[in-house]
Formats: structure tokens, sequence, C-alpha cells
């Protein structure tokens, strides 16, 4: 790939992540949603989108439903989100946003996830189901930039829309760097042939909330992942409160397929659970071919 008018735009792209996540008020996300993991070192049902110097919560800055109100916040009142934050009715790189096919192509750094068979255990925190590696062992590279898998969780319908399409469910898969950095990876899922790994998660998923109701799953992340890691960047924020920015997203073109009985399993199993499409602003999304 060559880099074209859009190589110094993915520069700024960069930097809008590191100084986003660097300015953001150390312990954002552990006040507003309680105690997060241990640095660098996933806990049961925790670590999450986070702010960057604040231990990582659990999904998009959640707790799990042992520790939080769960009248804290609601997808059914997103207005109300800015009572939680400032920046969730008033930041100008928040997330999610729309992906255009036509967005300017341009060399990015190769997203390399390097996933090994990991087990974990599987909750639902009272926001989405999520799942905690055990032990850090899957991390993702960004050309040279490095990040440990943290946790991966799922929306419904997805969050992000490609060309204003939703597709039915989205699935994030968190990292942090030593920086306190963090980077998702977000997958869209569409209905097709039934999905192995996503049998094995939905075979699994707790029947109540909060970490007593956890179970333990054993799965290969890579699974879930498409074969084509063509993907959209930009810089953005969590998508629940406390809607910190200075996340760097990496969203696949590509969807990974489940069947249509497991698409309403999850469907069923997380409700709605996806933010509303913020504005763009004056971000550029590029798309690395």
């Amino acid at each position: 790939m060559r880099i074209g008018s859009a190589g110094p735009v993915l520069a700024v792209i960069l930097a809008a992540c590191g100084a986003q996540a660097a300015s953001t008020p150390h312990g954002e996300a552990d006040d507003a949603h309680g105690a997060a993991a241990a640095h660098g070192a996933p806990a049961h049902g925790a670590p999450g989108h986070g702010d960057a110097h604040a231990q990582p919560a659990a999904a998009h800055g959640a707790q799990p439903a042992a520790h939080h109100d769960g009248a804290h916040w609601s997808y059914n009142d997103q207005a109300a989100w800015g009572h939680n934050a400032d920046v969730c009715g008033v930041g100008a790189e928040q997330s999610p946003v729309n992906l255009s096919s036509a967005a300017p192509v341009a060399e990015v750094p190769d997203l390399n996830p390097r996933y090994l068979p990991l087990d974990g255990a599987f909750v639902n925190n009272g926001h989405t189901l999520q799942f905690a590696p055990a032990a850090n062992t899957s991390m993702l590279t960004i050309g040279t930039d490095a990040y440990n898998l943290v946790q991966f969780h799922f929306h419904s319908p997805a969050e992000h829309t490609l060309d204003r399409r939703a597709y039915p469910v989205e699935l994030h898969f968190v990292h942090r760097n030593s920086a306190g950095q963090l980077a998702v990876v977000g997958v869209f899922i569409e209905e097709g042939a039934e999905n192995s790994a996503l049998a094995a998660l939905i075979a699994a998923k707790p029947q109540a909330e909060g970490d007593a109701n956890a179970t333990h799953v054993a799965l290969d992340p890579a699974s879930l992942l498409p074969g084509d890691s063509t993907y959209f960047a930009y810089a953005g924020s969590l998508t629940t409160p406390p809607c910190s920015q200075g996340v760097r997203w990496n969203v696949l073109r590509t969807p990974i397929q489940a069947s249509p009985e497991q698409v309403a399993a999850l469907r069923e199993a997380l409700g709605a659970s996806s933010r509303h499409v913020q504005a763009l602003n004056q971000r550029t999304v590029l798309l690395g071919l």
C-alpha cells in the first residue's frame, strides 16, 4: 500500500488517541463504576475500554452487576449519560460512528491479533456478556505497537454502522498497552453459517447477572475473527459512561457469520445494548486495504 494524501491524517489519528488518553483524569472509570483490575493483569469480570491511566473497568467502563447500581446508567436513557460524565454529552471524539465504504484509503499499520487458546470467566455484567481471560497470554500488535487482550464483549445491535447499515451484533476485543492506552478491535456479526466458537459461548452464557453467576469457558479467540484484516481506523472513545476519549478504534470491514438461531440467542441475551451513532465532527476515518 502507498500513503497518499491520507497519510498525514493517520498520524493525526494516532496522536489524538495518545493525547486524549493522556488527558483523561486519573481514576475516572474507577470513580464512576467501582474498583478496577490491577494494572496489566486482567481480573475476573473487569478490564474494559476505560481511560488510559485509570485501571480498565469492565466492558466500556461498566463494572459487573455486583459492583454497580443498575440504575446508574441505561441504554434506554442515553441523553442522561452526560450526568455521569460531561464528556458523554460534549466530547468531540465520541464513539460509535458511521463508517463509510467510501472512506479514504491509506496505508495503515498491519493489524496482527496474536491470540492463543485460553480460558476465563464469562459474565453478564448487567450491560453486556463479557469474557475475561484468566491469564494474560494473548496480544494485539498494530504495526510496532503491542497491546494485551484484556476482555471481549458484545453489543446488539452493532454500535458502529457501515454505510448507515447496522449489523445485528458487534463484538469488541479490548486491549491495553504498557502505557495504559487502549485499542479496540470491532467485529461485525451477520446471519449466515453456524459458528462453532460462538456456539460454545452461547451454550455457556450466564443465566443471571453478576460475578457469582459467571461461567468458565475455554476457547480460541482467533476463531472469532474474519480472514480479512482490512479495517477502519479512527480516534474515538468508550461507548458507555464515562465515555472517555483516546481509544484507538480498529473496526474490521468483513463480518463473521452466525446462524440465525445463534444471532437470535445473542440478541435475546444482550437486549438493547448499543449506543447511538455519534457525530464524526472533524475526525477522518481511514480504510486500510
